[in-house]
């Protein structure tokens, strides 16, 4: 006896249940991936989150590097000790704003649903929220953002996009995005008051730095540019790394050494990795076995096919929505292959792969989605279990 899943009649009883056991599985995921690697970064934002909250001490005198809100809410959650659970939900409502975007545009629920559960058994978007980082407050935001302006709602879409944007510049190409869909939606009129929305959530996060004069604000984006054209410089080498990675869960570094930077009056001791192309002996690769999901081989080649059925005019609203939305995402990537980077781009990558696997399969489409779901599942509980290890490290 089959269950035909995309005619289940109460779908907001079963949505409601899906929520339910989605958090009560990654709550024991948090407990179990205790085996996973770690990110350090996480000691420098919490502390500073702290001090903005407690002290009201100006971003540009705490972590300059990116924008405040992030930290903000990692401070006040810490402060009231919910931040592990709060980057816990971040987590699930990323994968439920997923399931939402892609059955509202599309009113399929097994495209929304298979969508979901792909993002859900992700080792490495599991991973990078279980510590206290800027991009999951970042995703989060974004997907409200897009699911509002996909809606109709762009004036609170640009809200909640700006303060996307005030986590993290990774969300700033879904901003492009939401753009284009809310003109294509509304005009240019609709974009104005979508950006004027944006623009205003994002400058509130500021406004700590004015006590250091009222033009603390322009003096601190002046020196987040300094720093990003420094350290995030565009290179190709770094960028086909970047890419690598998500093609073959293989990364390749090289260690340079270290260097003291001064930018501004703020000065910094970084540790320059990745500079693929210094000619030193010095290095080592890292292969994914458990890292993110055996789906990453197949993600670009998915967005290929789905670009094709776009350049074509084969495609619905949500597989052009999909298209768009990883192309810009992939932005992110060419900064190297951290793995904080890739959670910006795995949403929209997830989605344009179900719209590919429904265009492929067609009347099996269900059978083959419930298949792969099962393998993400079953190489995830692997992974928290350390049954397969995460990743292997090779020195040179």
């Amino acid at each position: 006896m089959s269950v035909d899943l995309g005619k289940i009649k109460n779908k907001n009883i079963f949505l409601t249940f899906f929520i339910f056991l989605l958090i009560v599985f990654s709550h024991r995921f948090l407990q179990w991936g205790v085996t996973l690697p770690g990110y350090r970064d996480e000691d420098i934002y919490i502390s500073c989150g702290v001090a903005y909250v407690s002290n009201f001490t100006p971003p540009m005198l705490c972590n300059f590097e990116h924008p405040p809100f992030a930290k903000y809410v990692i401070g006040f959650s810490s402060i009231l000790g919910f931040s592990r659970d709060l980057f816990l939900m971040f987590y699930v409502f990323s994968c439920i704003f997923l399931f939402l975007i892609v059955y509202n545009v599309s009113g399929d629920f097994l495209l929304g649903l298979f969508s979901s559960l792909f993002l859900f058994f992700d080792t490495l978007f599991f991973n990078v929220h279980r510590f206290l980082l800027l991009d999951p407050v970042a995703v989060f935001f974004s997907l409200i953002s897009l699911y509002l302006v996909l809606k109709g709602f762009h004036r609170v879409g640009g809200v909640f996009a700006g303060f996307g944007v005030a986590s993290k510049f990774s969300s700033a190409p879904m901003v492009f995005v939401s753009m284009y869909i809310v003109y294509r939606g509304g005009g240019f009129r609709k974009v104005l008051w979508f950006f004027l929305f944006a623009s205003l959530s994002y400058l509130t996060t500021y406004i700590a730095d004015f006590r250091l004069g009222i033009d603390a604000v322009f003096k601190h984006h002046v020196e987040i540019l300094r720093y990003m054209s420094w350290k995030h410089g565009f290179s190709i080498p770094i960028a086909i790394n970047g890419f690598l990675k998500l093609l073959t869960k293989i990364e390749f570094w090289r260690f340079v050494g270290s260097v003291e930077v001064s930018l501004g009056n703020i000065s910094s001791v970084y540790t320059i990795v990745n500079q693929t192309f210094v000619k030193i002996n010095k290095g080592f690769f890292v292969v994914g076995l458990g890292m993110g999901s055996p789906l990453w081989y197949l993600l670009l080649p998915a967005l290929l096919y789905t670009t094709y059925l776009a350049l074509t005019n084969r495609l619905d609203r949500v597989g052009i929505v999909a298209v768009i939305s990883s192309w810009f995402s992939l932005l992110n990537i060419v900064a190297g292959p951290i793995d904080w980077y890739y959670i910006n781009v795995l949403p929209y990558l997830y989605m344009n792969f179900a719209v590919a696997l429904k265009s492929i399969f067609k009347s099996r489409y269900e059978a083959v989605g419930i298949a792969i779901a099962v393998l993400c599942s079953a190489m995830f509980l692997a992974t928290v279990f350390n049954v397969v290890p995460f990743e292997i490290e090779f020195m040179r």
